[in-house]
């Protein structure tokens, strides 16, 4: 048995499987019988694709029909970005030079195909417009690619992006194009049917992103009106695009909104769907599909009951049943079964769950290394959450300083539970409940809600993760299902690296706004406790400030060494010390008392070493003064303290915004003592 019995869940990859075995919708049908609706709107999984195919199949056998499917590569809407930038920043700018830009593209593909038909050719007047054809045809590339071309050539770079765009219309000769192919068509008697699938690719959910595809379905429902049918566009759009469309673009309600046809899958469609496939894969001719599945289940899987407690664990969509039962029949066949029992549901989903967390942990490692800490922090609870219980979850995991380096770094970059909960939202784990559209909404942008977690809202953990949380509810409702507007697909977005990049930024200006000197001591105090915790996470732990608050010592900050790192195993090794103190200081120069406290404070499991955190610039001693109280305390106490500026922590703190392993800081310290031993001390300390 092949592994997707059923078919691959991408239709371009199994157009044989799809086209024996299509279920008509009535939202095909729809579009089928009438063209008034240009877009197409479904989230991943519903069968925009396979819906391309099909329509595209079924135009392409009408009389009098020519079709052409737009399907762009991700490479080359990325390569648009940099020429549609020339447009400016407005989104509304924008979405006018890229409206005008689609409408060239879309125009000169249908006029490629009319010029090179041997019948239709001679309908058309070649010799107004062989300047454009002839590049145009000239090669085989995408019309994306295209676009981006002719674009580079009559664009100048001189002028602002308002007279680009006032031009452009002008310098492409849209008018000229658009009446010569009009009066081809209406010569031909031929209607020419447009798919754009895939828009999604190379899309970054910015207002230039954004306003790329919002160019190319103001075209489609443009192009339709103004060739009077003679060319009909049809625009495939993940849900969470045509979401960030109707936030961003004033013209929604009274361009697209109505042009929309929304898919939607509910039991009776998958049912059918699925019995079809498996009538095609296993060579059945039973023709009842209740029969049919009933054939190639077993035990609580027959009926139409049996098939509902599957989906219920699927978010209602056919990619998710497809995955789902691919699976647990390959996992029968490997049992010499032909019907799948509920344990390979049940093991099946488990594993299709564990999966996605797995995934959703690995795209995310090297942005938000702590993500794995904080969707464990959620194993075995409600799948539904208050504000209050979620941050109690979360804030177990912010209490924690024996991670990996990298997760503790980005624990100590968040000042509370709310935050944690915003980034986990940001990554599509949790999902806020919306009250005006009555749904939980999940993350489709990577970026931070837009909306504020206030303590009477509620939360609910991404249902693809139930079984792999061991949530005390596994099962999914339809009207539950139709309550999530999502994106359950994983994807990494610059927001997200922006997030951390933002928190670690927030920190280093608050240094710049704290005064040197007592009227800052307390902030720069808290400021240094912070900045040690995230500069060496790894490798000390329980940092606290004033740790004995009533003792007659009040050392300021105190760490406790891991001896993780060459450097601090050398402090234990050659220092005996145990217990890192930090002393602080909120102003530039030292003075013989500093040194001299700190010293009161070196004994026990304090060693021999503790560094001093100043307003300086650099690490350097000054010569006499820092340098001979440093040379006193060694030599006659045996004791090194280390100064260390600000601009130290402030350097590590900006390398902490791209977390890869690095020994950057220990080779630093390391060095530092060094030039203390053969510098400043003259003789090593043994």
């Amino acid at each position: 048995m092949k592994g997707n019995v059923l078919g691959d869940i991408r239709a371009e990859h199994d157009s044989k499987m799809l086209e024996s075995s299509f279920w008509e919708t009535s939202d095909y049908k729809s579009l089928l019988e009438s063209n008034d609706r240009s877009i197409v709107v479904g989230r991943r999984g519903t069968g925009k694709s396979a819906l391309v195919h099909m329509l595209a199949k079924h135009w392409s056998n009408k009389p009098k029909t020519k079709v052409i499917t737009i399907s762009p590569e991700e490479e080359q809407i990325i390569g648009l970005r940099d020429t549609f930038e020339l447009f400016g920043d407005k989104y509304l700018h924008i979405k006018a030079g890229t409206k005008m830009a689609w409408r060239y593209g879309l125009y000169m593909e249908v006029i490629a195909d009319l010029s090179t038909h041997y019948k239709l050719q001679k309908n058309i007047n070649i010799t107004r417009i062989s300047h454009h054809i002839q590049p145009w045809n000239s090669t085989r590339q995408s019309i994306s690619s295209k676009i981006r071309k002719k674009l580079k050539e009559v664009i100048k770079i001189d002028q602002t992006p308002q007279s680009r765009i006032a031009d452009l219309s002008e310098t492409l000769e849209l008018d000229l194009i658009e009446e010569v192919l009009f009066e081809a068509l209406e010569k031909s008697g031929v209607q020419y049917v447009v798919f754009a699938d895939k828009l999604d690719e190379g899309y970054s959910p910015d207002d230039l992103g954004v306003a790329i595809v919002d160019g190319f379905i103001q075209t489609a429902i443009d192009v339709k009106s103004r060739s009077k049918d003679l060319v009909c566009a049809f625009a495939f759009v993940r849900d969470n695009i045509y979401r960030s469309i109707s936030k961003l673009d004033p013209d929604f309600t009274r361009n697209i909104e109505g042009q929309t046809l929304r898919l939607h899958w509910d039991e009776y469609n998958l049912f059918n769907l699925v019995c079809n496939r498996i009538r095609i894969a296993f060579n059945c001719d039973i023709e009842n599909n209740t029969r049919v599945w009933n054939q190639f289940s077993a035990n609580e899987l027959k009926g139409k009951e049996g098939f509902r407690t599957a989906l219920k664990l699927t978010l209602y969509r056919p990619r998710d049943i497809l995955v789902l039962l691919n699976d647990a029949f390959l996992r029968a066949n490997s049992q010499q079964r032909k019907e799948i029992v509920l344990e390979d549901i049940d093991a099946t989903a488990k594993t299709i769950s564990s999966n996605r967390l797995n995934d959703l942990h690995k795209e995310y490692e090297s942005i938000f290394a702590a993500l794995e800490e904080f969707t464990k922090s959620f194993t075995g609870s409600q799948p539904e959450l208050s504000i209050a219980d979620a941050i109690k979850k979360v804030e177990v995991v912010l209490a924690l300083d024996r991670l990996d380096k990298e997760k503790l770094q980005d624990i100590f970059l968040f000042d509370n539970g709310i935050q944690v909960l915003q980034r986990l939202y940001s990554v599509g784990f949790l999902g806020i409940y919306n009250e005006q559209s009555a749904s939980f909404v999940f993350c489709h942008d990577g970026k931070e809600p837009d909306r504020e977690f206030l303590s009477n809202s509620r939360l609910l953990i991404h249902p693809c993760y139930w079984l792999a949380l061991g949530t005390q509810q596994s099962e999914l409702k339809l009207d539950e299902a139709e309550e999530i507007h999502d994106e359950y697909d994983i994807e990494v977005s610059s927001a997200s690296v922006e997030q951390r990049n933002q928190r670690i930024g927030a920190l280093l200006q608050e240094l710049t706004e704290i005064p040197e000197g007592q009227a800052g001591a307390v902030e720069f105090e808290a400021w240094c406790l912070k900045a040690v915790k995230v500069v060496f996470a790894g490798t000390l732990c329980n940092v606290e400030i004033h740790p004995n608050k009533n003792g007659l010592q009040q050392r300021d900050i105190v760490g406790t060494n891991l001896g993780e790192t060459k450097f601090w195993k050398r402090v234990t090794q050659d220092y005996q010390t145990r217990q890192i103190i930090f002393e602080v200081k909120n102003y530039k120069e030292l003075t013989a008392s500093d040194y001299r406290q700190v010293n009161s404070y070196l004994c026990n499991d304090y060693g021999k070493i503790a560094f001093i955190l100043t307003r300086d610039f650099n690490n350097n001693l000054s010569k006499d003064k820092e340098l001979n109280w440093a040379k006193e305390l060694f030599h006659d106490h045996k004791k090194l303290v280390i100064k260390l500026s600000a601009k130290f922590l402030e350097k590590h703190l900006r390398k902490s915004r791209s977390p890869q392993k690095h020994d950057a800081l220990d080779k630093e310290l390391n060095n530092l003592i060094d030039t203390y031993s053969r510098q400043y001390l003259i003789t090593k300390f043994r």
